[in-house]
């Protein structure tokens, strides 16, 4: 190179804009471009949109009949404990006076209460264990106890035996079976 003269290539490159170089034209090539686009098209909202409504048309009725499934679940849970319970009482009064542990069964809910005087009313004095009613959609179907009662003795045996059915608006029934030897079961129907 002479002294005093610039070299015309890189004098041409430094003059022209940054985006003349060779790279930057490589970089804003169609084919090399990398799309930064922030968003969706409107094409990918509506797809997106019919597939969580197809979800929801799906889901929404299997979860209220798993709501009324998971009240009668309960309700036939709570059922279950509360004889048991009824049951350990009658045992724990074995040396006591009086009859046992009533349980009396009502269309909406049941009362169990200790029945000092053996005439299967609930008079004053006389101790109220569980005074419960069946949850909102929940009824009884059935009960085959005599007189919708039965009472546990202090051997923890129960007369009369027999069962309750319980049951939701959408058909599902369960049976709580309770036997002379006082074992609580429960059953699908």
């Amino acid at each position: 190179m002479i002294a005093g003269y610039r070299d015309t290539t890189s004098y041409v490159l430094e003059s022209m804009s940054p985006a003349l170089t060779e790279s930057n034209i490589m970089k804003n090539h169609p084919k090399n471009r990398v799309r930064s686009d922030d968003g969706f098209t409107l094409i990918e909202l509506l797809t997106i949109i019919s597939i969580i409504s197809l979800m929801s048309a799906l889901a929404i009725p299997n979860f209220f009949e798993w709501r009324q499934s998971a009240k009668l679940n309960s309700a036939i849970q709570t059922l279950t404990s509360d004889l048991a319970m009824a049951r350990m009482h009658a045992i724990k009064l074995y040396n006591s006076t009086g009859s046992g542990v009533d349980v009396v069964f009502a269309a909406n809910g049941y009362t169990i209460f200790i029945d000092d005087d053996n005439d299967n009313v609930i008079d004053t004095g006389e101790a109220v264990l569980r005074n419960k009613t069946y949850p909102a959609g929940v009824s009884m179907n059935a009960v085959t106890f005599t007189g919708s009662r039965t009472v546990f003795h202090r051997a923890g045996s129960v007369s009369p035996a027999g069962s309750v059915t319980l049951n939701h608006g959408s058909g599902l029934r369960m049976r709580v079976v309770v036997s002379f030897v006082g074992r609580i079961r429960v059953e699908t129907i």
